[in-house]
């Protein structure tokens, strides 16, 4: 008797300890957002939402529902901008699936801090979606353009994003705990890439921009924008993009072309690409090295060149090395005149002596400018394809 009692009083005190869904939300009662925009209006934040449209996704066959519904709304501050749109909206917005947040060039160069400081201390954002900058448009337009391939532009976005950096490695991704993290860490600045809208925005926001063969309205990844501390201070363009990619060992695949011998030009797929940045601290100065290995295969020939020659293979390796190196100090100069490290020298060198990191580190900036990194490129073409000579010469001929 005594053990069915014990035991009864075990069941009622596991039924107090399971945990109910008290805290959830169905999805007749919640609007979920993928995509989120800040902008600078009248010295007030516009917040934009890109709204998944639930008739379009339950829709019967034959009917045009517009996959996105885009709400925007203005505050002083974006806690206000978001519960403003509460005003126009029937439903609950649902943050935890933002696949991206698009930031404008104009608020940008202002400074981030503040709107990095809501979207951090608020519970209803997470911190793993990617971020990019509306490069001379609003992040409202851009989030209000109609894209191909995907029904939600903002998964275009995120999707062409990642294609981007994997095949071609001009395009950056950053986090948003990662841009909030470099607004505070010194010795590394942020780079974001910045995307841009090809045509007229407003042709963009109808479903019709996707009815044709080839749209007439487009969003472009182009160029990446440079920040110091919270404020973007200038933008690097593709070769240099990709050349801050390199140096930063987040390059991935990518393509380039030599110069043949005689003329014309020799295409090289790149296959892998390793970097690694230490410092060292002599005489009080730093000096930064910079070791850089890629690896890549002759994709096309244009010209009259024999790759089974061991003299030609030098020859395309010397060419890619420098193709690399000249590449790596334009844009380390062009930073430099910036003023802004966003390759992590002064991480580097804290790793190295943070004793002398403390004394320079308020001052890193005028230090940064006076580097002269060492850099050393081993470049090889491993693959040259089952093809010694040119097809298109031998055609020619």
């Amino acid at each position: 008797m005594i053990s069915r009692m014990r035991l009864t009083a075990c069941l009622l005190l596991i039924i107090f300890l399971l945990s109910g869904c008290w805290s959830r939300r169905e999805l007749n009662d919640i609007a979920i957002a993928e995509g989120v925009g800040i902008d600078i209006s009248d010295g007030q934040f516009e917040l934009t939402v890109q709204i998944v449209n639930p008739r379009s996704v339950t829709k019967e066959k034959g009917n045009a529902e517009v996959p996105i519904i885009v709400y925007s709304s203005k505050g002083v501050t974006l806690n206000e901008a978001v519960r403003r749109l509460t005003s126009s909206i029937s439903r609950n917005i649902y943050f935890a699936h933002i696949r991206i947040l698009v930031i404008s060039e104009d608020l940008a160069s202002k400074g981030i801090v503040k709107a990095m400081d809501y979207l951090m201390r608020g519970s209803e954002f997470r911190t793993d979606f990617d971020v990019v900058i509306a490069r001379e448009s609003t992040a409202k337009d851009l989030l209000s353009v109609m894209t191909p391939l995907e029904k939600v532009p903002a998964n275009y976005i995120f999707n062409s994003l990642e294609a981007a950096k994997k095949e071609w490695t001009s395009a950056v991704t950053i986090k948003l705990d990662q841009l909030s993290s470099g607004l505070v860490t010194p010795g590394k600045s942020s780079v974001v890439s910045g995307i841009e809208i090809v045509g007229d925005p407003t042709t963009g926001k109808s479903n019709n921009n996707i009815d044709y063969t080839s749209p007439r309205v487009k969003l472009q990844y182009s160029g990446n924008a440079v920040f110091k501390k919270d404020k973007l201070v200038g933008w690097l363009n593709e070769r240099e993009s990709r050349a801050y990619s390199v140096i930063t060992n987040q390059s991935m695949r990518s393509s380039i072309h030599l110069r043949c011998p005689d003329g014309g030009n020799i295409g090289i797929d790149i296959a892998r690409v390793k970097s690694k940045i230490h410092a060292v601290v002599k005489n009080d100065k730093p000096e930064i090295f910079i070791n850089t290995r890629t690896e890549g295969n002759v994709s096309d020939v244009e010209c009259k060149i024999n790759l089974f020659k061991t003299e030609t293979i030098a020859y395309l390796d010397a060419q890619y090395a420098d193709f690399f190196k000249s590449n790596m100090e334009r844009t380390i100069k062009k930073t430099q005149q910036l003023g802004t490290d966003i390759y992590g020298f002064g991480e580097a060198v804290h790793r190295a002596d943070p004793t002398y990191w403390n004394k320079v580190k308020d001052n890193w900036e005028q230090v940064f400018k006076q580097i002269d990194p060492h850099m050393n490129v081993d470049a090889k073409v491993r693959g040259t394809g089952t093809l010694g000579d040119s097809v298109v010469n031998d055609a020619k001929e």
